[in-house]
């Protein structure tokens, strides 16, 4: 393509110029005085051949010519973008259907953009689709990253012209955030349709960390497009298990819900909530939204109920009270509630036992509860003793009973309800035989000199070693023998039955909870008289703090321990499961067996295969999460010995990204797109998107040469000026 031409002198500068108008003088001037003899009409025909003979001189000295542009036309590209997510595919008049029909109404002017552009077809995606020219027959993607698929089609194409969009505006992978700033001019189309009846939670937030016994706020974001006020229950879901529910009121638009709820157990714990559905919901698949919570203590509670204010109850109380990460709640029994009292009860400075507030209205904010040398019947009738089971066997807790001439059996135990979580046997006890108060020295048995709670050194033999050094103890309650299933860390190798040495230190797991026995009241000789005679008082201080840590099921205290699986995860993924396994010395189990299963929703549980990594690292095949909800993985390590111990944990999943969750036409992004990119937003049925293009598509040309045309430099012009020269001068000689 040529654009029109323009004359110029190739030889244009002053001097050329000068000289041409120097001789056109000379040669006027010459003419005027020559030639006089020469009269009428020759002599005017001599200037005329002279001046003609001069100015082809001048052409040949400054040459002008004609310069044309040599051009051709640019096709740059222009995107048409397809958003062909499923989103696009909901609600009575979808937003699919209108833009096939916008496709189709403008088919022949896309079809003429081909004059002046190329263009390409894309669809969403991460990396976004080149495709043939068409509406896709399906739109059932499952995620819309828009913003990220712009900014890559951006990329590629540096000289793109423009991108016609054609979305929904809903960005399923930034949500919250605003469209991109591209430096290519975006023209999305406003479909007609769309418009949804739809109520969803679309965001949640929750604090980094939430504490045991202390009521957590998160704060919920619910969205209410064409449903109008309106009624909906919250509900929070641990696991299967209702934790709160909520009566909201919601309006048009967006909404904030502030939820209050108080964990009752530590660790990660995985959360959902349900907003119950209303009518004519377009979609229910967003009423619900899974998160986790890492639940910490801030400080471990600690009910201790003791009778006479003993050496062993001061040892203890002081150590706790010392402990910063321990709030000590203490009881001593001095006056019961049938004491009889001659004096206004508000004048007393003793106050009866509050049996009821503490075992029936508190017992819940305690973490461990222990009992120290008190005969109960007085004090806490056996319904109470009830609530102690159901705290340790249902709620978790953690229960000690320390020894003393009131304790055990000694104290009416026997029998009682509190039997069922002891883990010694104290029935079969002869009358006088069920606490000696002589002096003794325990020894730790294999499992105890193995255990977290005597880790004092670290090996083995080194704690048996310090063990050995403390200070004999006195007083030992009776134990006919261990409860199935617990464990005895430290005996009385002297005091024999049938069933072997005296227990002495004990510990049981009965169904969420722990307990310990101790069955004596002399253990704070180990802090006090140790400390006395040169050795390390330390000793007693690190006893009871594992013993609170064993009793809350720390994890560094457990034998098999699972790894919380990454956070983020949504369905569809494969995800592999980690644990650590140890044997009863907590050494790194080797050989051990693990086996695990995971569940959803309280549906069939799926055996997990695990292998044995080295250096008692387990790891899990890869298992496929099918769906979204919350999972619950359980597993157990059983050793030479058996088993080894449990442990399990929920997470949440998610939804397959965020499609779907809200639903209909984001006019706002789209018009924040078009602003920051220095494009527009064209109504379906407004065509003069496409004459804008055109009119910038006529402009799209690239200059790519030049000629010059001098059309005087030809021989037949050469030759006529040298015969205009040469007539001129023969006819002036003739004349003259």
């Amino acid at each position: 393509m040529n654009a029109p031409g323009s004359w110029e002198l190739i030889n244009s500068s002053p001097t050329w110029i000068i000289a041409v108008v120097a001789i056109f003088l000379i040669a006027l001037f010459s003419s005027l005085t020559s030639g006089r003899g020469v009269g009428g009409p020759l002599r005017y025909l001599l200037i005329l051949i002279r001046l003609l003979a001069v100015a082809a001189v001048a052409v040949a000295i400054l040459r002008p010519a004609q310069s044309v542009d040599l051009t051709k036309r640019n096709y740059p590209p222009i995107a048409v973008v397809v958003d062909d997510s499923s989103s696009m595919s909901t609600g009575a008049s979808p937003l699919s259907a209108s833009a096939g029909r916008w496709r189709e109404s403008v088919a022949s002017r896309l079809k003429g953009l081909g004059e002046y552009y190329r263009v390409e077809e894309w669809r969403i995606g991460e990396p976004p689709v080149r495709v043939e020219a068409g509406t896709p027959e399906e739109f059932s993607r499952t995620s819309t990253p828009l913003g990220a698929s712009l900014e890559e089609i951006a990329r590629l194409n540096p000289d793109l012209a423009g991108i016609i969009l054609l979305t929904d505006g809903q960005d399923t992978e930034r949500p919250g955030e605003g469209p991109p700033s591209l430096p290519i001019a975006v023209y999305p189309i406003s479909l007609e349709g769309g418009e949804v009846e739809d109520i969803w939670i679309e965001e949640v937030k929750t604090p980094p960390v939430g504490f045991i016994r202390t009521p957590v706020e998160i704060r919920v974001s619910i969205r209410s497009e064409g449903m109008g006020e309106g009624s909906s229950t919250l509900t929070l879901f641990e696991g299967e298990t209702p934790v709160e529910s909520l009566d909201i009121k919601t309006q048009e638009g967006a909404n904030e819900v502030d939820l209050l709820f108080t964990p009752r157990r530590t660790g990660r714990k995985a959360y959902s909530l349900t907003l119950s559905p209303r009518a004519g919901e377009s979609s229910l698949d967003n009423n619900a939204a899974s998160f986790s919570l890492s639940v910490i203590r801030d400080k471990t509670r600690v009910l201790l109920v003791a009778g006479t204010p003993t050496w062993d109850v001061k040892s203890l109380r002081r150590r706790l009270r010392q402990d910063p990460a321990v709030d000590l709640i203490t009881f001593l029994i001095l006056r019961t509630p049938s004491d009889l009292s001659i004096v206004p009860e508000d004048e007393l400075s003793l106050i009866p036992f509050p049996t009821r507030e503490l075992f029936e209205e508190e017992l819940d904010s305690f973490d461990a509860v222990i009992f120290a040398n008190f005969n109960y019947s007085p004090f806490v009738p056996g319904q109470y003793l009830e609530n102690i089971v159901k705290f340790v066997t249902e709620a978790g807790g953690g229960f000690a009973m320390l020894g003393g001439d009131r304790s055990f059996s000694r104290g009416g135990y026997e029998g009682s309800p509190i039997t069922q979580i002891l883990p010694v046997e104290i029935s079969g006890a002869l009358p006088g035989r069920g606490y000696n108060p002589s002096a003794f020295r325990p020894r730790l048995t294999e499992a105890g000199a193995s255990h977290p709670i005597f880790k004092w050194r670290g090996e083995a033999v080194e704690n048996e070693a310090l063990f050995s050094s403390f200070p004999e103890l006195s007083g030992l309650n009776w134990a006919l023998r261990v409860s199935p299933g617990a464990v005895v860390l430290a005996e009385d190798p002297a005091a024999k039955n049938e069933y072997g040495p005296a227990p002495v230190i004990a510990l049981g797991e009965f169904g969420s909870g722990r307990t310990m026995a101790v069955l004596t009241d002399s253990l704070w000789k180990w802090g006090l008289t140790n400390e006395g005679r040169g050795g390390d008082g330390e000793v007693y201080r690190d006893f009871w703090s594992r013993t609170l840590r064993w009793l809350m099921h720390d994890p560094d205290m457990e034998l098999v321990r699972l790894s919380s699986p990454p956070s983020g995860i949504s369905a569809g993924e494969e995800v592999s499961f980690r644990a650590r396994v140890f044997d009863r010395s907590y050494a790194p189990a080797k050989g051990a067996t693990l086996k695990g299963t995971l569940s959803v929703g309280g549906g069939t549980a799926v055996k997990l295969k695990w292998a044995d990594q080295g250096g008692g690292e387990y790891e899990s095949a890869p298992v496929k999460l099918p769906s979204d909800g919350i999972y619950h993985l359980e597993v157990e390590g059983l050793g030479e010995g058996g088993l080894l111990g449990r442990d399990q944990l929920s997470f949440p999943v998610g939804r397959a990204g965020r499609e779907g969750l809200r639903l209909g036409l984001n006019a706002d992004y789209l018009g924040e797109l078009a602003l920051r990119s220095g494009g527009r937003v064209y109504e379906a049925n407004d065509e003069t998107i496409f004459d804008m293009l055109a009119a910038r598509g006529e402009g799209e040309v690239e200059v790519v040469g030049r000629k010059v045309d001098e059309p005087w430099a030809s021989p037949l012009f050469l030759i006529l000026a040298l015969l205009l020269i040469a007539a001129d001068w023969a006819l002036r000689r003739f004349f003259e």
